[in-house]
């Protein structure tokens, strides 16, 4: 009953931002844009977005070879799909994270590792997003002076990165904070619960804290994150352009990484609703129309959950070659 309140209540979310964009923008000239879509753009766009998918396929690789996962390149890819399909529909890309660290953990049986290269991973996107967007924003500081907002939320996601970095791979700071999260107290209700669940979390920092002395595999991983939202920033462009919305590429160079941090709160079905409220906002202040930036915004949920499905298909077509054996099911449970 949980996951079908939880599910629920992110499609009501979804709808009911839907339903009051729709009655403050006219959703007839929406379409209306929509219908006069420049196809060479678009197809710029969606060309972009597939390498994209190949480049954070590629980044994850990068994290697995380096802690010595041996796993068929098929087999990481067809988890990466699963992973990727339910993000349409778990809370957020969280969902998705979750359901790959198990499906490869249970193939490889290395479940701690596997969780930490996704956590890793993940760590990456987010500091690519916060790099992307800083940089942006210190060049291109004279289009935002007098857009506090947008400096607000760019340093807030700054102070959010430099905390996490410091938690994975300051071993002081890490020991300070998970004795004050998860006291040595005897005599508190459920001592082997908190035991065991700080176990469970030494042993997943100790994972991902290897990665300090593998630094060249950390740049490498932080490049692609890098190149995957200056990618990310040219779909939102060619979308742009696309709709005929004259802009600049430093807007969305800076709005793209904001918006996608805010889609993944796990309050809505695949950031539907937080997407285009983010859009409309923010691409408002670059003096695009409410109907064009609704536009993109639509545009680019569309390619996503296109590919996400397609993931999908991809995930269910090796099912057949991934059935567990019995004492594998065992083993796993």
């Amino acid at each position: 009953m949980k996951k079908v309140f939880s599910v629920l209540f992110r499609v009501s979310i979804s709808i009911a931002l839907l339903v009051i964009l729709f009655q403050k923008i006219d959703y007839k000239s929406t379409f209306k844009v929509i219908a006069q879509i420049e196809p060479v753009y678009l197809s710029l766009a969606v060309a972009i977005f597939f390498v994209l998918k190949i480049l954070v396929i590629y980044r994850w690789k990068i994290l697995l070879d380096a802690q010595e996962v041996d796993v068929p390149l098929k087999r990481m890819v067809s988890s990466f799909c699963g992973g990727d399909f339910l993000n349409l529909f778990l809370p957020s890309t969280i969902g998705g994270d979750i359901a790959r660290s198990i499906d490869l953990g249970m193939h490889t049986k290395r479940h701690n590792v596997i969780a930490a290269s996704v956590l890793l991973d993940r760590l990456s996107g987010f500091a690519g997003v916060v790099l992307v967007a800083l940089v942006s924003l210190i060049f291109g500081y004279r289009l935002f002076l007098d857009q506090p907002s947008v400096y607000l939320v760019v340093f807030i996601f700054t102070g959010i990165l430099g905390g996490l970095l410091l938690f994975i791979f300051h071993k002081g700071i890490y020991n300070r904070l998970n004795r004050f999260a998860i006291p040595k107290n005897k005599n508190a209700p459920g001592p082997g619960a908190m035991a065991g669940l700080k176990d469970k979390i030494m042993k997943l920092h100790s994972e991902m804290h290897f990665f300090r002395s593998r630094p060249q595999v950390l740049y490498l991983n932080l490049l692609c994150s890098v190149l995957i939202q200056l990618g990310c920033a040219l779909v939102s462009y060619f979308l742009l352009l696309s709709l005929h919305a004259g802009i600049r590429i430093i807007y969305p160079l800076v709005f793209t990484p904001i918006t996608i941090i805010i889609t993944t709160l796990p309050i809505s079905i695949g950031g539907l609703g937080l997407r285009d409220v983010s859009s409309i906002f923010f691409y408002g202040k670059a003096g695009v129309a409410k109907d064009a930036a609704l536009a993109q915004s639509l545009l680019s949920f569309a390619i996503m959950a296109a590919f996400s499905f397609l993931s999908g298909i991809i995930y269910v077509s090796t099912l057949h070659n991934r059935r567990l054996q019995p004492d594998q099911t065992v083993a796993g449970s």
